[in-house]
């Protein structure tokens, strides 16, 4: 089929991707370092129990005493979750604190 198109010249300059006009001497991306992806990936479940919130925000008039008992115990269970991942060492919210302020605020469940 490309006899048929025309001519085509392979050369090392048509197969690197373009550059703004000059040759790369590195990678262009780095590397996405592993704790930004533990990160991203317990943001994520508590991304979605705050969104799934807004019905009771908008509706709280209508839910009476029977919706605002569900959404406190969705609370409750949230805050559970969120100490158990911080006394798992999963999330790390404190280490960039000196020790001595570090281990005043260690929350224990």
């Amino acid at each position: 089929m490309d006899e048929n198109v025309g001519n085509s010249l392979d050369y090392l300059e048509k197969s690197n991707p373009f550059e703004c006009g000059f040759d790369s001497f590195r990678q262009s991306t780095n590397p996405v370092p592993i704790p930004f992806i533990l990160i991203a990936l317990l943001f994520l479940p508590f991304d979605l129990e705050v969104s799934s919130m807004l019905p009771y925000i908008v509706s709280s008039y209508s839910t009476g005493l029977y919706g605002l008992i569900f959404f406190i115990i969705f609370l409750l269970i949230l805050v559970i979750g969120f100490t158990f991942e911080l006394n798992s060492k999963a999330i790390s919210l404190f280490r960039f604190l000196p020790k001595s302020i570090n281990k005043s605020l260690t929350i224990y469940l």
